[in-house]
């Protein structure tokens, strides 16, 4: 049996490793030079840098679950569970493994602290329980209200400048004003009581690991992706050279605006999401110190009424890697909001670094005149945005796809984005495959087996 996967990064890379350990031939065709999807690293200056995800938690059992049976379970290390929020200018550490410790922080008042323990318990008794694989099984609470509107409702203002507002910041890299209510417990679920861990080597060590393990094909545009009488058939340019190969199945493993345009069947089956669906953009600034502040958090997450720029400031040295910055030193990235992007004037990398610079030397002065690296990276499409009613119309799709089609779809926007979702997503969509693609296909003497 032989498989086509679209798309190198987790979601790709975990489909096409599930085929092959089921005994499938598989290919993988990769646009970008490289694989990893948005799970890339750079160097610069004697820095290891993260350009798009850059966190693990013991949360993630998909990818745990991976990274064991590929034997490297053992180089997780861990680092700070330690996060920043942010009052009046003012830094507040809680400790990210108990969500219940907001009450111990001088950051919210005992009236907000009650009201956001209270929504924490409303999110334990939620029916079906609340998954971060899954969000939209819980659709019915995207009904239309932000979460700003939910915290208004159900919390206080306080409550939503210093927790709900910067946290969906962080999650969604746009503010609470427009993402869904739902967004708000998505994030209570993916971070609640986890420990942030990281795998030896970054981000991209568990893409390059699964790359190795099938036929990876990189600078390969995919350009078209067809049902025929004997499965599929992908059309794509390697190195500017038309290509086309057949397979018994596919799976899409790109952004969803990607996949519809690829296959016109996919198309109909995603159109109503696909045509709402936006996309935040991912501006981060990535800045080298030669100093580390005295600080034990690995995240600061910060408020629109704040900063309207910066949404979230991630302390990479304090992930618990010792290698990923010349000693002594320290790395920040920078994430900018997506709402504020274009209020930069020039646009510049310069300009925003400078915006960074400046609030991170305004939270932490002792690195004032230490800068010693500054790198920047872009993503035009970065990460769903989810915006009221976004889930519903993910559940609605997924009632359209065929569980025993010949192409199949994965990436992180079926649920929360992330590197678990991705490698979840698709590892579904191959079991799909292998189910229904490989029984049907399957020579009599193993069909025999099968029924055994």
């Amino acid at each position: 049996m032989k498989a086509i996967v679209v798309g190198g990064g987790l979601a790709g890379l975990g489909a096409a490793y599930r085929l092959h350990k089921n005994g499938w031939e598989v290919t993988v065709l990769e646009a970008d030079e490289e694989v990893g999807g948005r799970a890339k690293m750079i160097e610069r200056n004697g820095y290891s840098i993260p350009t798009g995800a850059t966190q693990v938690s013991t949360g993630y059992h998909d990818y745990i679950a991976l990274c064991k049976e590929l034997g490297v379970d053992d180089d997780f290390v861990a680092g700070s569970n330690m996060v920043s929020l942010i009052r009046d200018g003012k830094l507040y550490e809680i400790d990210g493994t108990k969500p219940l410790t907001v009450a111990l922080t001088g950051a919210l008042s005992l009236r907000s602290k009650y009201l956001i323990a209270r929504s924490m318990m409303e999110m334990r008794a939620m029916e079906p329980k609340l998954s971060p694989l899954d969000m939209s099984a819980n659709h019915a609470v995207d009904d239309g209200r932000t979460a700003k509107d939910f915290a208004m409702e159900r919390m206080n203002q306080q409550s939503y400048d210093v927790l709900v507002d910067p946290l969906m910041r962080a999650c969604t890299l746009n503010r609470g004003d427009a993402v869904s209510a739902l967004e708000w417990f998505s994030a209570l679920s993916t971070l609640g009581g986890v420990k942030f861990i990281t795998l030896r080597g970054g981000v991209q060590r568990l893409s390059h690991l699964l790359a190795a393990k099938v036929d990876t094909r990189v600078n390969a545009r995919v350009t078209d992706v067809k049902r025929t009488t004997g499965g599929v058939e992908v059309n794509f340019t390697q190195d500017g050279v038309p290509q086309s190969l057949t397979a018994d199945a596919c799976v899409l493993a790109t952004r969803l605006p990607e996949a519809v345009e690829m296959s016109e069947e996919m198309a109909e089956v995603a159109k109503p999401l696909a045509s709402r669906i936006e996309y935040n953009r991912g501006f981060l600034v990535h800045l080298g110190y030669s100093v580390k502040p005295k600080t034990r958090s690995v995240g600061v997450m910060v408020p629109t009424v704040e900063n309207p720029y910066i949404a979230l400031i991630w302390l990479e040295h304090n992930k618990g890697e010792d290698d990923i910055t010349p000693p002594g030193h320290g790395l920040f990235t920078v994430y900018f909001d997506e709402a504020a992007l274009d209020d930069v004037k020039s646009g510049s990398d310069e300009e925003y670094g400078k915006i960074a610079a400046d609030y991170l030397e305004k939270l932490y002065p002792e690195l004032k005149g230490h800068q010693d690296m500054m790198a920047v990276s872009r993503w035009n499409l970065a990460i769903p945005h989810p915006t009221p009613g976004h889930y519903r119309a993910v559940n609605e799709m997924k009632g359209r796809i065929d569980p025993a089609g010949p192409i199949q779809l994965a990436g992180d926007y079926f649920t929360t984005t992330g590197q678990n979702s991705a490698i979840h997503w698709g590892q579904r969509a191959a079991d799909n495959i292998i189910k229904h693609i490989g029984r049907r296909n399957a020579p009599a003497e193993s069909l025999a087996e099968l029924k055994a």
